[in-house]
């Protein structure tokens, strides 16, 4: 009576773990490694976002080279202005009241060139009308009909003005190193782009082979599931007929309960392992909430030559973040000579050329403005300085110190990308070496533990030592199956460390 009691009660708590377990899901998609790859690498949200940045760094390039486009602007305006009559203490005649309309319009052309010269293009022709009243002076207004003079008048003016930079600014301004210094976040934010697809690549690829271990580890419980049901039925029979006592069937019936619940725990992890791995191909997780992955590649050992030697010269030579830092180092080395160029003394060359007209009409004007009638011409040097430019000092200071902290900063990443790779290749050989053992210690796991039963059908051993027995094979195959996932993502780092994990899948990234 006992033993049938604890038979159902083990037959419900394998009922119960069954149910708990996670609901098989909807739609499943056969999937290899490389199409999770090919989809990651266009639809996850980490790889868009750092294309965005690229984007965005382009822009503000394209946007720094505004500097240089000319700007063109046109004025029209009316001016009247009515003057009352007044007198000068130093003059004979007093000055009339008047009436003064004055009508301007012209365009400019403004603009700077790389290097260092500013020019400016201005014409301008304004329309003077004046109403003049003489009739406080009989003698004067006898002269105007009626007292009053009408005056119409037309000024032109058409001038080129330069300025040239000597000293400071001369080969290096703001404009130049903010154009340089972008040049060079364009290129930072392309490697930025490889370099987080090459992360990507890498975590699909070890999340693929975490998820193929998960499974091999339900299908490992499944095995030492029907082990342990096997068991337990045998030793239910023999109890009942007297070979084992009542104790070897609980301790049985205990393996087969500590069974159901590693196999609960295997189902979990591979549910989850299966939303980490959704999560990296998808921007749209929704959509793939239901859909259960079924993995099309199998855990293979391929052997590989390892050398270290080499593996050290392709990730100094290759990886992404390194070169990041060396365009970071050459970003400091623009402002370095930038505020060197701002110790200088302001040294400028100005001048300007132009001509004048005046006429009553305005064609005569615009003629004479633009012809050699009346040139107007200037040139001369400019120089002015701070009379103490501690400033200047002081930001040059900075900028050598800024790049030195980008020589450090650039040759503790490459210390730690050769750790990287050092460790990356000890754990592929050590992990291939376990690849091995670990598969002998599965094939003599599995023939003890078959030795093992035939012992106890002879009665030459007891029952606690086939369960351990069992728990040996169990422990054995899940081994086995770690060490190759251990493997191939050992595999997988090494090729990340040195920066040709692309190159591993036989994926190219052109730059812009």
């Amino acid at each position: 009576m006992r033993v049938r009691t604890l038979a159902g009660l083990a037959c419900c708590a394998a009922l119960t773990a069954f149910s708990q377990s996670p609901q098989p899901l909807t739609n499943t998609r056969p999937v290899s490694l490389a199409q999770c790859i090919e989809l990651a690498v266009s639809r996850n949200l980490d790889v868009q976002i750092e294309h965005v940045a690229a984007d965005m760094a382009c822009d503000n390039l394209s946007g720094a080279y505004g500097v240089y486009i000319p700007v063109f602007s046109f004025g029209a305006s009316h001016d009247y202005n009515d003057i009352p009559g007044n007198f000068d203490p130093r003059k004979f005649n007093p000055y009339f009241p008047t009436e003064l309309n004055t009508d301007t319009l012209g365009p400019s052309l403004s603009g700077q060139l790389p290097i260092g010269l500013s020019y400016g293009f201005t014409s301008t022709v304004f329309e003077e009308n004046a109403r003049t009243d003489f009739r406080s002076d009989p003698q004067d207004a006898a002269s105007f009909p009626g007292g009053i003079r009408q005056t119409n008048n037309y000024v032109a003016d058409a001038r080129v003005t330069l300025r040239q930079h000597l000293l400071k600014d001369f080969w290096i301004d703001s404009a130049r190193a903010t154009i340089r210094i972008r040049r060079k976040d364009v290129s930072i934010s392309q490697q930025a782009v490889r370099f987080q697809v090459m992360q990507t690549v890498l975590a699909v690829e070890v999340g693929y082979y975490d998820l193929i271990a998960a499974r091999e580890q339900i299908r490992v419980q499944e095995q030492a599931l029907a082990l342990a049901q096997q068991f337990v039925t045998e030793t239910r029979r023999r109890v009942e007929v007297g070979d084992l006592p009542p104790l070897d069937s609980e301790q049985a019936e205990t393996q087969l309960q500590n069974t159901l619940t590693a196999l609960a725990a295997a189902r979990e992890s591979y549910s989850i392992g299966q939303n980490t791995l959704k999560k990296l191909l998808t921007d749209n997780f929704r959509e793939w909430a239901d859909v259960g992955l079924q993995l099309t590649d199998a855990l293979l050992a391929v052997p590989i030559e390892v050398n270290r030697s080499a593996s050290f010269q392709d990730a100094l030579k290759h990886r992404p973040d390194l070169i990041e830092a060396r365009l970071a180092i050459e970003q400091r080395s623009v402002m370095v000579k930038f505020q060197q160029n701002q110790l200088f003394p302001s040294l400028d060359l100005v001048g300007r050329v132009g001509g004048q007209g005046v006429s009553p009409d305005w064609g005569t004007a615009v003629n004479q403005a633009f012809g050699s009638s009346n040139p107007d011409m200037f040139y001369g040097v400019v120089l002015s300085f701070p009379l103490s430019n501690s400033a200047e000092r002081g930001n040059y200071r900075a900028s050598q110190a800024a790049r030195k902290l980008a020589e450090l900063q650039l040759k503790k990443a490459e210390q730690e990308v050769l750790v990287e790779v050092a460790n990356d290749t000890s754990r592929v050989e050590s992990r291939y070496s376990q690849v091995g053992s670990t598969h002998k210690a599965r094939i003599y796991a599995e023939a003890a533990l078959a030795a093992e039963q035939k012992k106890l059908q002879n009665g030459l051993t007891t029952t606690f030592v086939v369960l351990q027995m069992q728990q040996t094979l169990t422990r054995a195959r899940m081994a086995e199956a770690l060490a190759l996932a251990d493997y191939n993502k050992a595999r997988a780092q090494l090729a990340f460390a040195e920066g040709s994990i692309l190159e591993r899948h036989h994926l190219s990234m052109e730059a812009n």
